[in-house]
């Protein structure tokens, strides 16, 4: 009886002593699972003072300041600086950047004639193809001075090579239509990045923000990221050169470095969104008809990946560029002696040859620099819209639908003009329509 009474007295204490022993280690670690979900990187941003305590929260003025911070400081610059050199000058017109009312009217005036002939000196082209143009020059007189001294009798027929010009240019003109197909198709690819980028903003602030504010501007940090994920990607830019931007958008550590290890960042996005969308429809937040709709644009955005990988990764047909580069290489080392074997002197022959090098070397050239759109896309700028797009589906939320419905009480107490302060002066300009005539 004593040998029962001390087993049914001891049993339930050395229980209770052998679960405390296990379950002390899980508690001691889960308050280290919860600060790692909520530590904040340490940054130089205005909100690094309010926003890097353990215990901070999310909030659309943290959200909005560090929009600003990226937009204003980290990419403040007008200017791209990735792309090449010759066409970082704001002041002149180029494809590289986003056009204003300005431009247009600049770039269709009647003085443009005028204008791109005293700028000839200064051309981009020029400067682009004076290697080629240098050598053709050397090449020229060269071809003239043996033919003076050392081959009087001989002579190459114009016509015959005019025949050969014919399948030059039109060897060039089927490039030249081939490189602007791929401009036009790669600037519509990343106009959807624009669009998708700021619909998915709006469906998270209409579905997720009212039952999730947290989770909802997690999304939206990661969804302000992917216009410049997806630029780094096809400008093949290194990491370090958007881990800024990773780095302010996405204080947790956690998730920054889950996008910055990551081989292809924007599918990183993607799947980090999806998985907000699983959970969500888990835990009942969501309609059938809300994941779908959400899930609907998650998969537009890998098709934006999908479409803009294809045109950087497969140019048009290496083997035809190297057909039309000899021909057009043969064509331009013949063409000065039958110039001048047919009766010109040598300075029309000199004159003739750069002209026609110039027409020829310039069209080949532009077809290069088109067949690569995103060389020289405004992506830059872009990402940027793209950026404030997104902010702007969290910080200006339309008022309830239904009177007495309760409003955030986050936008009831910090102003309009503080949530839109990564707005610049651009923005608010209203024009009418006596500007656009």
């Amino acid at each position: 009886m004593l040998v029962i009474f001390f087993i049914a007295f001891l049993f339930p204490i050395l229980t209770q002593s052998f679960t405390i022993k296990n379950v002390a280690p899980e508690m001691k670690r889960a308050p280290k699972i919860v600060t790692r979900h909520l530590t904040v990187l340490q940054s130089n941003h205005p909100s690094s003072s309010e926003g890097n305590s353990i215990n901070s929260i999310d909030s659309l003025e943290k959200f909005a300041k560090d929009i600003k911070y990226v937009l204003h400081e980290l990419r403040g610059s007008a200017v791209d600086p990735t792309i090449p050199k010759l066409f970082r000058n704001e002041k002149r017109l180029s494809y590289a950047n986003t056009w204003t009312l300005e431009d247009w009217e600049k770039h269709y005036s009647r003085k443009r004639y005028l204008r791109y002939i005293l700028n000839f000196p200064k051309s981009r082209l020029l400067q682009r193809i004076a290697p080629q143009m240098m050598v053709l020059t050397v090449w020229a007189f060269c071809s003239v001075w043996i033919e003076d001294t050392l081959l009087k009798r001989r002579t190459i027929p114009l016509t015959a090579l005019g025949i050969v010009s014919s399948f030059v240019a039109f060897l060039l003109t089927m490039r030249s239509n081939m490189g602007l197909s791929r401009l036009d198709e790669g600037r519509k690819a990343w106009n959807k990045v624009v669009l998708h980028s700021r619909e998915m903003a709006h469906l998270i602030s209409a579905f997720v923000y009212p039952h999730d504010k947290q989770l909802a501007l997690m999304l939206g940090r990661h969804v302000a990221c992917f216009g410049w994920l997806l630029k780094s990607q096809l400008r093949f830019v290194s990491e370090e050169d958007i881990a800024d931007i990773v780095n302010t958008m996405l204080p947790n550590k956690a998730q920054a470095r889950y996008i910055l290890q990551h081989r292809q960042k924007t599918v990183a996005v993607v799947m980090r969104i999806r998985q907000a969308i699983h959970h969500l429809g888990q835990r009942g937040i969501l309609t059938t008809a809300e994941e779908m709709a959400l899930d609907h644009t998650a998969h537009n955005l890998n098709d934006v990946i999908a479409s803009t990988g294809r045109i950087r990764a497969s140019p048009i047909p290496v083997l035809y560029t190297s057909h039309t580069t000899r021909l057009l290489t043969f064509y331009l080392c013949f063409l000065p002696p039958a110039l001048h074997w047919s009766g010109l002197d040598v300075m029309v022959t000199m004159v003739v040859t750069w002209a026609v090098g110039f027409a020829m070397l310039g069209l080949d050239e532009l077809s290069h620099l088109c067949e690569q759109p995103f060389r020289l896309m405004p992506m830059y700028q872009i990402s940027k819209r793209s950026m404030m797009a997104v902010a702007d589906a969290f910080t200006c939320r339309p008022p309830p639908i239904v009177d007495g419905e309760d409003e955030d009480d986050e936008v009831e107490h910090v102003s309009h003009k503080v949530l839109t302060s990564y707005w610049n002066k651009n923005d608010t300009i209203k024009l009418s329509d006596d500007s656009i005539e």
